[in-house]
């Protein structure tokens, strides 16, 4: 039998997709799995489905408007297991994705364990399970917040969330994950999540264009130079030398 994990999920007005969300729960939680929503403010506060009225695995915590990373903090805060997977509201985790991402994390609790998407391209390999550079996310983000598992303990030597950050806060959790706490990066090539890609009603892309760009330059700083040595570093120095140039902080 696997080790239990426990969902996290925050969620502000998302009333649109909590039928599915709770639909998803009741098909993919093992008896000993544990789910936790915190809702960050919603104006009309999440309401639990009847048929999950007295289930032990949920626990909702209604702290107000408190910010995405502070909520994923309270949530992972009040985890009753130390295996801890992340899925956004609007998002599907398929039959599977529990079991393979425990599995791994009982073997191997210092890295960060990414599913892939079904929207995601295939990839033309012998391997099960591949490592990502750091480094890599300079380039571009191939990772799927809520397709994240990862041991509380990474979370914890990590400092947890930013809760300073209007977005990015998942790019700069993973870039401090692997600097400060020396934790890898692995994804499975299994595709194990089903994501929410439609524009009107994604759930966390309503940021402005400029904010974004201008909160990911400030992420990527800040670890610029503690990533280690790769292939992909050297891309990303030629792409933004100015940012590599600075002076650590």
């Amino acid at each position: 039998m696997r080790d239990p994990i426990t969902i996290i999920t925050t969620v502000r007005d998302g009333d649109l997709f909590l039928d599915r969300y709770f639909d998803n729960l009741t098909g993919i939680l093992g008896t000993n799995d544990h789910v936790v929503v915190v809702d960050d403010g919603s104006h009309i506060p999440l309401a639990i489905p009847e048929n999950w009225y007295g289930d032990r695995r949920l626990l909702c915590l209604y702290p107000g408007k408190i910010g995405r990373g502070a909520a994923l903090n309270l949530a992972i805060e009040n985890s009753p297991t130390d295996l801890i997977a992340i899925q956004d509201i609007d998002d599907i985790s398929l039959p599977g994705r529990l079991d393979r991402q425990a599995d791994v994390l009982s073997d191997s609790p210092d890295r960060l364990v990414f599913a892939s998407s079904l929207s995601d391209p295939s990839c033309l390999t012998l391997r099960n399970m591949h490592p990502i550079s750091p480094s890599r996310l300079y380039v571009s983000n191939p990772l799927h917040h809520s397709a994240l598992a990862m041991h509380r303990s990474v979370w914890a030597r990590a400092g947890g969330y930013a809760t300073d950050l209007p977005c990015c806060i998942d790019l700069d959790f993973y870039l401090r994950a692997c600097t400060r706490a020396k934790a890898d990066i692995y994804r499975l090539q299994e595709r194990l999540i089903d994501r929410n890609h439609d524009p009107a009603n994604r759930y966390f892309a309503q940021i402005p264009e400029r904010l974004y760009h201008r909160t990911r330059n400030s992420v990527l700083a800040r670890y610029c130079r503690d990533l280690p040595c790769s292939g992909w570093q050297i891309i990303a120095k030629l792409r933004m030398p100015t940012l590599f140039s600075r002076r650590k902080a």
